[in-house]
C-alpha cells in the first residue's frame, strides 16, 4: 500500500536503530508518529512530555540499553547530539508504548506511555481535509485547471470519489495466523482495512468458524514469531520474523484426515 511508510519493527515494536560513526550529530527518525520533545534531562519536570525515550548500547545485547538523559535536542523529528555518538555505537528510539518497550534495562528506564499503540492504523487512511486542500493547491487558481471553485463544491466530489473507490477498487484477502493473548487484543496488521471472516484453530488443526462460513482449515500466508502480547517480533533489519505455522502442523496431524484422505476447502482466519 503506498501509504506504508514504516517498516514491520517501527509498527509493532515502535522502535528504529542508528549506528554512531564518531561524526554525525544528527539522526532522523521515520515514524508515522512525529517526536514529542519535553527535556532531555530526566530531571527536567518536562521530561514526562517527551513521547519517546533514547538508548544506546556498545554490543546491542539484552541488558546493555543505557538511557540517555542529556546532551542532545529534537527538531522536526532529527534528534541532534551535542557531541557525536562514538563509532559503532547502538542507538535506538523507542516510542512509549503500554509494556515501556525492549531497551531498558530497569523498571525506571522502560519507556511507558501509549505512542505506539496510538500509531497502530495510521497508515491506513488520507485524511479528507488533506485530500481537499491538496487539490486546491495543485488545480485551483489563476493559470491553473480551474479558475475558481468553492470549497464546499471540492469536498461533495471528494466524498462521492471515496464512496466510487468502495464501489470499484479490486478487493484483495490476505490470510494472517495470530496467538490471542489473554487481554484478547492485538494489534492490526499494517495493510488491515477490514476483515472477511474469523475462525478459532483446535488442537487437531480445524478452523471453527467464528462468523458464517465454510471449509474446516487454513493456509495462512504470514505467519510472524510474536510475543505474549500477540505483537510480531522483528530481527535486527527490522523485518518480522517467519515462524512455522500451528494451523499446518496440527491439520497434517490430524488423525480424520489422514484417515479419510479428504481435500477440504480453505479459508480464512483472519482476512482483510
Amino acid at each position: 500500500m503506498s501509504l506504508l511508510t514504516e517498516n514491520n519493527r517501527q509498527y509493532y515494536e515502535g522502535a528504529q536503530g542508528f549506528r554512531g560513526d564518531g561524526s554525525t550529530v544528527s539522526f532522523t527518525t521515520t515514524f508515522n508518529t512525529n517526536l514529542v520533545f519535553g527535556a532531555a534531562s530526566n530531571t527536567n519536570v518536562n521530561y514526562s512530555l517527551n513521547n519517546f525515550k533514547i538508548y544506546t548500547s556498545a554490543s546491542a545485547t539484552p541488558g546493555s540499553w543505557s538511557e540517555v538523559v542529556a546532551d542532545y535536542t529534537v527538531e522536526n523529528n532529527t534528534i541532534v547530539f551535542n557531541t557525536p555518538p562514538v563509532n559503532n555505537l547502538y542507538i535506538v528510539v523507542q516510542l512509549k508504548k503500554l509494556d515501556g518497550g525492549n531497551y531498558a534495562s530497569t523498571q525506571q528506564e522502560k519507556a511507558y506511555g501509549d505512542a505506539v499503540e496510538k500509531n497502530y492504523g495510521s497508515y491506513a487512511y488520507i485524511s479528507l481535509d488533506d485530500v481537499v486542500n491538496n487539490f486546491l493547491v495543485a488545480y485551483v487558481g489563476d493559470g491553473k485547471l480551474i479558475p475558481s471553485v468553492k470549497r464546499t463544491d471540492v469536498v461533495f466530489h471528494a466524498k462521492r470519489g471515496l464512496q466510487e473507490f468502495s464501489y470499484d477498487t479490486l478487493k484483495s484477502v490476505n490470510k494472517l495466523e495470530v496467538t490471542v493473548p489473554h487481554n484478547l487484543s492485538i494489534p492490526m496488521p499494517q495493510d488491515y482495512v477490514n476483515y472477511v471472516n474469523l475462525y478459532w484453530i483446535d488442537n487437531s488443526g480445524v478452523k471453527h468458524v467464528i462468523m458464517p462460513g465454510d471449509g474446516l482449515t487454513t493456509n495462512p500466508t504470514d505467519v510472524f514469531l510474536d510475543d505474549n502480547k500477540g505483537v510480531p517480533i522483528q530481527d535486527e533489519f527490522g523485518n518480522n520474523i517467519d515462524t512455522t505455522s500451528i494451523t499446518d502442523y496440527r491439520w497434517k496431524n490430524n488423525f480424520l484426515k489422514n484417515a479419510n484422505n479428504q481435500d477440504l476447502l480453505n479459508d480464512t482466519i483472519l482476512g482483510w
